[in-house]
């Protein structure tokens, strides 16, 4: 059976607990004395760091950060993973760290620059799950004074940086007990306006209030407020101190949970502390029953724009000269439709950024297990998720379909590689994966030819992505893939994520066009296969690195869901993967299809064979690692207008591009950047930076602007951090051309910390725990484990935190990963030897693509317990 996607119990699953940092295994006896072990290193992702007060006892960090002379000091754009919690959690017998205290407050210390946004999500925000809090995200600057807060009651908290500087930001738990994922996001400092946002002035020590009309008189005397009137039917104005609020709320009172911050506080910077307790009041009055609504007595208010776009998240596609192809086509026909069929999971057919890029589908997902929708075959592609519990599906035919082809150019989430492709989702991989007679039933319909389903599409696709694979050589399989080929389609698929030479399918068949991955370097990425059936390389991506210092790990950022609420919402976020190479292909063809409609699959390869439409980056020629080459889609583009012009290629309009498209100078302090133009004369007009430590500068430029310019850094003054400036290249055909440059002063780093880790053996057929293991930590921040005594069979290998002791890993706002990718777990075959070298990387699970302000809950998490002999044992989780 051919699997991409986490077995139904795979990413939230029960831990066998023993007690952290011993090394020693605990498992279940499973009737005879094992042979073999197994054995890896799980890495941590990129610029990824780790609460260090937690409530799981068998962390190994319990430092406070409940003070601003004890803030945590963390990089910018690191991406933080936590737990707070307004009241002790009272959870008799759990070891709990905060069992009999509350940790209110979490203080992190970190440089900023101008306009970065910082997020906050507050994970067990709604009801239905074993804790439910409400945190509060607050911004103050080096002196104390607080600049910035978000207090709403929802998942999502943000604030924007108002200047370059050092900050405090704290995670305030108002209410309630919470993991959170806490985001210093670097998306809206390209493109983004030199005003900076202020703080809201307003009176301190007051509130205007309205009380509901049944609030009695009484009540409201006791509270020894001053108020402005006594009715209940319009909002009166409250004055108070801060220590008066404590009676007023019916929770306890925000003002005594950290008295050492709030002494602290008052002591450095006055003003800070009378905003901060009236805001903290106005906050705890909002939770009162008896009251309408708290808010502050403005002086006057402030409009923040928000940043809607992600397109700078995407650097794997200035690294296929994307943007230049663009100029050439942005894949529309000048008539009917070009079709990519994305065999898959399906897609969320719902989603904002590609519900108006679909054409109809089916559902060939013959098992109604494994379909998990009530049903055998269907007409409805709609991918229900292939998770056991919500929050823990793959949403993977939506990922891959997002980067062939999300709607575009429409200020809001992502950028498809083809903007005018249309998807056919096709779904064949349910809870369990997929069978090779799905997908074949599915590679049929796609080519118009006879199928299970006793239809064909009114059109049929015209090229076909496939995303998936795994080992054993199919006739039947590549007898369909014959036929679809001759009917004229284009086929692709992943190579594969097991960093091996071994062959997987369907990417090894003949006529197949098979995809390995690139990092951001465009080097080889870890997991990708290679081999003598690998034809082409796109971008991957490697999550455990960030080497284009833009604040993210180097993923594919593309289109996720979120179902955290039990309501499917749109998403986004990022994925590494051969399955995410495989689109950046299946979106470079589409556009070749969409300028020559006649392109054939023979003329993929002779054009692939010829190094036409791929930039060479291994050994001179095909290589077993890269096959012919990087797509490069202006080449391809050009190609496909060649072809369609008789084999002469047409009058280009104006090309320019920029080489590198984005500059990383690290600790250097200047380098240079070439402007080309490759098509018909056009002019740069002139140049501009968004920063003020960077210069640009002519070195060697024609009457066009075209040429050399020199880059400058000057970093004096600035405070230690990672820095990204935008330089714009103003045309004269009304374009623009930029190129982002990064740099770093002083000493930072990019290397993440997931905090203590539980790492299981799972059955490959059950998904039910074999074996629990503490991995060690080494002394460059991996974590080495090993499985003893193991019986021959079919397993994968799942990690992750449980930073909120709960004996459940994987949720979101806890660390995550497994063997070779979290999205496609493999299936490890012990037989007849010990087998090492078992490697992945783990990161912090979260999603903030959604701004629902919904109140509904994640699903519970129900589970069975029993102690024994000092180990407790959870059952699977049942959903």
């Amino acid at each position: 059976m051919l699997t991409f996607a986490l077995k139904i119990n795979a990413i939230i699953l029960a831990l066998l607990l023993t007690a952290c940092g011993s090394g020693v295994e605990s498992g279940i006896e499973i009737g005879k004395i094992p042979k073999f072990s197994v054995s890896g290193t799980i890495s941590s992702a990129a610029l990824v760091a780790v609460d260090s007060d937690l409530n799981d006892p068998h962390s190994t960090l319990n430092i406070s950060n409940n003070t601003f002379s004890t803030a945590q000091i963390v990089q910018n754009f690191y991406t933080i993973n936590g737990f707070a919690t307004a009241i002790p959690t009272n959870r008799e017998g759990t070891n709990d760290r905060f069992e009999f205290i509350a940790d209110t407050i979490d203080n992190y210390q970190v440089n900023l620059q101008a306009n970065q946004t910082i997020r906050l999500q507050v994970v067990d925000y709604g009801a239905g799950s074993e804790f439910q809090g409400d945190l509060d995200l607050i911004l103050f600057n080096s002196s104390g004074l607080e600049i910035s807060r978000s207090d709403s009651k929802t998942e999502f908290e943000s604030v924007t940086i108002p200047s370059d500087g050092s900050f405090y930001i704290q995670v305030l738990a108002v209410s309630g007990t919470s993991k959170y994922v806490l985001n210093i996001d670097s998306s809206s400092n390209l493109n983004s306006s030199s005003t900076n946002p202020t703080q809201a002035s307003f009176k301190v020590n007051e509130a205007i209030i309205k009380f509901k009309a049944s609030t009695n008189q009484s009540i409201k005397s006791n509270l020894q407020f001053q108020f402005s009137h006594n009715s209940n039917e319009r909002p009166v104005l409250s004055h108070f101190t801060p220590l008066q609020v404590q009676s007023f709320s019916t929770k306890q009172s925000l003002t005594q949970n950290e008295p050492l911050f709030l002494s602290e506080l008052r002591a450095l910077n006055l003003e800070s502390y009378e905003r901060y307790t009236t805001l903290n009041a106005i906050k705890a009055l909002n939770q009162r029953d008896d009251i309408e609504y708290a808010e502050p007595n403005y002086i006057r208010t402030i409009k923040q724009v928000p940043n809607d776009t992600h397109y700078s998240k995407q650097w794997h596609y200035p690294a296929i000269n994307l943007p230049q192809a663009w100029d050439l086509t942005t894949g529309t026909p000048d008539s009917g439709d070009v079709i990519v069929a994305v065999i898959d999971t399906g897609v969320f057919l719902g989603h904002e950024d590609l519900d108006d890029q679909l054409v109809n589908g089916y559902d060939f997902i013959a098992d109604p297990v494994n379909a998990a929708d009530g049903n055998g075959i269907d007409t409805n592609p709609d991918d229900p998720g292939d998770g056991a519990q919500s929050g823990t599906s793959s949403w993977h035919g939506t990922h891959v379909s997002g980067t062939i082809a999300a709607e575009s150019n429409n200020i809001s989430g992502v950028t498809g590689v083809s903007w005018g492709a249309k998807i056919m989702p096709l779904r064949v991989l349910g809870a369990q994966g997929g069978t090779t007679y799905d997908i074949a039933q599915a590679v049929l319909f796609a080519a118009g030819l006879p199928n299970d389903s006793g239809t064909i599409p009114a059109q049929k696709a015209d090229i076909i992505n496939l995303s998936l694979g795994g080992p054993g050589f199919s006739q039947t399989s590549q007898n369909t893939y014959n036929q679809a080929i001759a009917a004229g389609v284009i086929v692709i698929a992943a190579a594969g994520n097991e960093n091996s030479s071994q062959l997987s399918y369907p990417a090894s068949y003949d006529g197949v066009i098979s995809v390995a991955a690139s990092d951001f370097d465009n080097n080889r990425a870890p997991y990708s296969n290679f081999g003598s059936q690998i034809d082409i390389t796109a971008p991957g991506g490697d999550g455990s690195k960030d080497n284009n210092n833009d604040g993210h790990a180097d993923g594919i950022f593309s289109l996720l869901v979120d179902d955290s609420t039990n309501i499917r919402k749109s998403a986004y976020v990022f994925y590494q993967g051969t399955s995410m190479a495989s689109p950046h292909v299946a979106g470079v063809i589409a556009l070749m299809r969409s300028v020559h409609p006649g392109l054939t699959p023979n003329d993929v390869d002779i054009l692939l064979a010829s190094g036409s439409i791929t930039n060479d980056i291994g050994v001179s020629g095909r290589d077993d690692i890269f096959g012919y080459g990087l797509i490069d889609a202006l080449k391809a583009v050009n190609e496909a207008q060649a072809l369609a012009n008789g084999g002469v290629i047409p009058v280009l309009p104006p090309l320019f591009t920029a080489s590198p498209s984005t500059l990383t100078l690290g600790f250097n302090s200047s380098s240079s950047i070439t402007v080309s133009n490759t098509g018909s004369e056009a002019s740069v007009t002139s140049v501009n930076d968004n920063a003020d430590w960077l210069e640009v500068s002519t070195t060697n430029v024609d009457n066009n602007g075209l040429g050399t310019y020199k880059i400058t850094i000057n970093r004096t003054g600035l405070d230690d951090s990672i820095y990204s400036g935008l330089i714009t290249f103003n045309l004269s055909t009304e374009k623009t051309l930029e190129v982002q440059i990064t740099m770093i002063v002083g000493t930072v780093s990019s290397e993440g910390d997931i905090g203590t880790q539980f790492v299981l053996l799972l059955d490959q057929s059950t998904g039910n725990i074999i074996h629990q293991t503490a991995p060690s930590k080494s002394n460059n921040g991996d974590y080495n484990y090993q499985f003893t005594n193991i019986s021959a069979g079919s397993y994968q290998i799942l990690s992750g935190s449980d930073i909120d002791n709960d004996l459940i890993i994987c949720q979101l706002g806890e660390s995550c990963g497994g063997f070779p990718v979290l999205s496609k777990l493999s299936d490890i075959l012990v037989s007849d030897t010990n087998i090492s070298g078992l490697d992945f990387i783990s990161g912090v699970l979260s999603n903030f693509g959604s701004t629902s302000d919904s109140q509904v809950s994640s699903a519970s998490r129900h589970k069975n317990t029993e102690i024994t002999s000092s180990k407790k044992i959870i059952g699977v989780l049942n959903p």
